[in-house]
């Protein structure tokens, strides 16, 4: 029988058909001519209907095929873009990170994160450049240690040099594990820190794995975090130097403001101090001459040695606002005095009202103190405002207990009494002239400014410590003189 004109069958077609064949073959010569003939077209419309059969099974199975090579690049797509999408969130996190915080421990903790997020590392840190001593700084080091070590010689060797100048992240590969075959082989990453231009420093990665694994992904990745932390770093350093130039501006407002203060009160102290001083040298010369007509009264010559001394006294204080409004106490005036005595003086003073406000008074003077050298008549001005001060705060009694003892190369004099203490508010602004919380109740707020110039102006500092409730106490501290000092 002859075969159809196409394609030669396949051969899993050609099996059924050639024992078609074979059967017919067998019945050829017990059937008639025609049936044999009938017979042989149903075989070749039968082989014809397999092979298209056949045909089309091949074409259905080539669509499942490029359908299944379809989805596994749509699936290994969706995995990319999962992973893009999941950098991106983390690109955001970092961003909210470093703009939400101008410290820069924060700054440099958020880039160690991410960065451990998405690469591996043994250890990380950040290095800035210091020009001056032409090393590299740690900034923040965390995990394995080693790294600050491995930066210090790549800079020796010139290749954070030549990364700054790549401006990108480089792997740098580890070349005492490349040599040795037993040992995994570890990289250093590096990503430059510029901003505008200027190079301020770098990131680094010590990876446990080859050079050639790292993706160019991964890379651009750190390269984004590594400018975003850099311009980070660089806003929070401006941001602190903003804020020390705005601290500096108020001080220097500050102080300002006080030199007008002091002014005015120099004016005030020079017109005062002519008006007062005619009338107490008056004074003192009626005394004088009472004391000479009374010699023989003991007990009224003692009591106008006392309003001598006093009104005296009120003469120094006049002369010593003079010197805070500028004019300086003459050399003459200083002489070396004990502070102990100068102490006791003063307090003998004042002790009467305090003893009318039932207020306890106790004075420890640390043995062998060294003479000091100033003007005893200023610092007994000073004492005795302390002591008033200390008087007003504790209107229903209480106790004053003053202590002088050497500290540190210095005599340290503490004024501590019982009273409510001071407010934090205030606390800042009490040696300002003219501020005063009892300006109802007469106070000037001159006392503590002129008590403060006058221990300024002895080389001495003038503090104040108070918790609210629990009283204030006023220290003085008063340099030695350069013989003993030293």
């Amino acid at each position: 029988m002859a075969q159809l004109e196409g394609h030669p069958p396949a051969a899993d077609e050609q099996l059924p058909l050639a024992r078609i064949r074979e059967l017919l073959a067998d019945i050829k010569g017990a059937v008639p001519d025609d049936v044999a003939w009938e017979l042989g077209i149903h075989i070749e419309t039968l082989s014809e209907a397999l092979k298209e059969s056949a045909a089309h099974q091949r074409g259905v199975e080539e669509e499942n095929r490029q359908l299944q090579e379809r989805l596994n690049s749509e699936r290994r797509e969706y995995v990319e873009l999962r992973a893009s999408m999941d950098q991106l969130l983390n690109l955001h996190e970092l961003s909210e990170a470093i703009s939400s915080s101008f410290d820069t421990a924060d700054i440099l903790n958020s880039l160690m994160d991410l960065s451990e997020r998405f690469v591996d590392c043994a250890s990380c840190g950040v290095f800035a450049i210091d020009e001056e001593r032409g090393v590299l700084q740690p900034l923040s080091l965390r995990g394995a240690p080693g790294l600050h070590e491995r930066l210090a010689a790549q800079w020796e060797d010139g290749i954070i040099d030549w990364v700054l100048r790549e401006k990108r992240p480089v792997v740098i590969e580890d070349m005492a594990t490349v040599e040795q075959s037993a040992v995994a082989e570890h990289s250093t990453v590096v990503a430059p820190l510029i901003v505008r231009g200027e190079q301020i420093g770098v990131c680094a990665l010590y990876c446990p794995r080859a050079k050639d694994e790292f993706t160019a992904g991964e890379l651009d990745l750190l390269g984004v975090l590594a400018s975003q932390a850099a311009i980070a770093i660089e806003n929070g350093r401006l941001y602190t130097d903003l804020e020390a130039a705005h601290t500096q501006l108020q001080d220097s407002q500050h102080q300002v403001l006080l030199s007008a203060k002091f002014a005015a009160i120099g004016e005030l102290a020079g017109g005062v101090a002519h008006e007062v001083n005619n009338p107490l040298q008056i004074i003192l010369s009626r005394v004088q001459l009472m004391t000479l007509q009374n010699r023989d009264a003991p007990k009224v010559v003692k009591g106008l040695q006392l309003i001598e001394h006093n009104v005296k006294r009120i003469s120094r204080i006049i002369r010593a606002l003079l010197g805070f409004a500028g004019h300086s106490a003459q050399e003459s005036e200083w002489e070396p005095y004990e502070i102990g005595q100068a102490l006791r003086q003063a307090l003998a003073l004042v002790e009467h009202q305090f003893d009318k406000e039932r207020i306890a008074t106790s004075l420890e003077c640390e043995a062998d103190l060294p003479r000091l050298v100033g003007n005893v008549g200023e610092l007994e001005q000073v004492f005795i405002n302390l002591m008033i001060n200390a008087q007003n705060a504790m209107k229903e009694g209480g106790a004053l207990r003053i202590e002088a003892r050497l500290e540190d190369g210095q005599i340290a004099l503490r004024f501590a009494d019982t009273g409510p203490g001071i407010a934090p508010e205030h606390l800042d602004r009490i040696f300002e002239p003219f501020y005063t919380t009892r300006g109802d109740k007469g106070g000037t707020g001159l006392g503590l400014a002129v008590s403060y110039r006058i221990i300024e102006r002895h080389q001495g500092m003038l503090t104040v410590e108070s918790v609210p409730g629990e009283g204030a106490t006023f220290i003085i501290r008063l340099p030695l003189p350069e013989a003993e000092g030293t």
